[in-house]
């Protein structure tokens, strides 16, 4: 996701706008904001100043933004020298000592691959190579390409030591694309939080980390339907965070059928009753790496998990246009909001 059109969760375009003034209380304060390419993708920061501290908040948002280009280069599998890129090279040859956040990132992944059963998975990335070359050629790989690639994958052959991981199975990767933007997120709201600033949206790429507010005014964010430029429905949100996946993106059409970009880990096949899941939790890696082991899960396992699960809600939209969300949501008239 590279332009904010094409994000399926994003601020509203009333706190995009740089200083803008609350109802009532024009002296209030203001919106301070700055965005920076970052992790493939656009991070945004959005801050609600109040009045006198817009020169701390932009140079703070600075700040957030520097380190996370510096934690970018340590997991970042596209980057040669980076901590992931160092782990996959010595996949079924010897442990290697991480930094602290790479491990604190792959803890919280491992977890969640245990509560998805493995929908959610870290090591998926054989097979996203095998169907993104399937959709460049336009053609479905062979049954033993993907057997192949199911060799190489699994979330269980990956083992924390003392700082250090180890990927027992040559051959395998790391790679974070569905859950590195929400840890992210999560890093920068810690350091407004540390910063005292309460107020502020975290926008990374659409994965969308909300505290506080703008003034007495809620934050809205906006959730794009899948299959149109529309938004679905509209959501004041803080305290929480919000992610997306759906298949609206990247898809192959073969054989009559969509295959979507979200792969199954366990199967090698892509999920294809499924167009979209907006999860909703506390932490934006939480959200992120939610949004696609539920999309992978479907409704039925997937929100069971969900309602197992404290301050954790979800929407799924699924591909022949109907809705299933957790009982914490509900939706009506374009507004979802939470309901307990």
């Amino acid at each position: 996701m590279l332009a904010i059109a094409a994000y399926m969760v994003r601020s509203l375009p009333e706190s995009q706008n740089a200083a803008i003034a609350i109802p009532g209380d024009p002296a209030a304060g203001s919106i301070v904001d700055s965005m920076r390419p970052l992790m493939g993708t656009e991070f945004g920061i959005k801050v609600w100043a109040a009045a006198g501290r817009e020169p701390v908040a932009t140079a703070i948002i600075a700040e957030a933004l520097d380190e996370l280009t510096e934690l970018e280069s340590q997991i970042s599998s596209w980057q040669i020298d980076s901590d992931t890129s160092k782990v996959n090279a010595a996949a079924g040859q010897l442990p290697v000592p991480v930094s602290p956040e790479l491990y604190e990132l792959l803890t919280i992944s491992m977890r969640w691959a245990r509560r998805t059963t493995g929908a959610f998975d870290i090591t998926g990335g054989p097979l996203y190579e095998l169907w993104g070359e399937a959709r460049r050629q336009k053609t479905l790989p062979s049954p033993e390409a993907i057997h192949s690639a199911l060799t190489h994958v699994g979330y269980q052959n990956v083992e924390l030591g003392d700082g250090t991981v180890y990927l027992s199975a040559p051959g395998m990767q790391l790679g974070f694309g569905s859950v590195g933007k929400g840890f992210a997120a999560d890093s920068a709201a810690a350091k407004l939080h540390a910063s005292n600033f309460r107020n502020f949206i975290v926008d990374a790429g659409g994965d969308l980390v909300v505290s506080g507010s703008r003034g007495d005014v809620p934050w809205s964010v906006g959730v794009r339907h899948p299959r149109t430029e529309e938004l679905l429905a509209t959501m004041e949100l803080t305290d929480s965070a919000i992610a997306t996946s759906g298949d609206y993106e990247q898809y192959l059409l073969a054989d009559g059928r969509r295959f979507g970009h979200i792969i199954d880990p366990r199967t090698g096949w892509p999920v294809e009753t499924v167009a979209s899941v907006v999860a909703i939790a506390g932490k934006g890696a939480d959200a992120d790496a939610l949004a696609t082991g539920l999309f992978v899960l479907g409704p039925e396992q997937g929100i069971a998990l969900v309602e197992k699960i404290s301050s954790v809600e979800a929407l799924f939209v699924m591909s022949d246009g109907t809705l299933h969300h957790s009982e914490g949501l509900a939706i009506k008239d374009g507004i979802l909001e939470r309901i307990q």
